[in-house]
């Protein structure tokens, strides 16, 4: 039993030191001078497929975009959750088959209670 607590330990020791390694390598290697610290005007300049900016980069886009977005995520997601259910379906029992149906109603509504809601705000309306 206690070999398993060493695993535990081992994972707990490695999820420590990681990502202190990752973040201390770096500025390790940097205050020691082994990275070169010359800085000049061109290596401060944007670097944008060999050419400078013609535009700023401050540009304001359509919000359709990102509600477009996000309803291609959440119906991806719900084709995740759906399908796994949905194969298994008939290999499950009786009551898991009934609690799986409800669940996946559930599911479903509330995803359908979203949608109508983004309809009726007209969200998904292109103007």
């Amino acid at each position: 039993m206690l070999e398993n607590f060493g695993t535990l330990g081992l994972f707990i020791v490695l999820a420590i030191v990681f990502p202190l390694l990752l973040i201390g390598l770096p500025l390790v290697l940097r205050y020691s001078g082994v990275i070169p610290q010359n800085r000049t005007s061109v290596k401060q300049e944007t670097y944008e497929c060999g050419m400078k900016p013609f535009r700023n980069a401050w540009t304001q886009f359509n919000f359709h975009y990102y509600t477009f977005a996000i309803l291609f995520v959440v119906l991806d997601v719900m084709s995740v959750f759906l399908f796994p259910w949905a194969s298994n379906f008939l290999d499950l029992s009786r009551s898991a088959q009934v609690y799986g149906l409800v669940g996946v109603v559930v599911f479903v509504a509330i995803l359908l209670v979203g949608f109508i809601y983004a309809w009726k705000k007209k969200a998904l309306e292109w103007n």
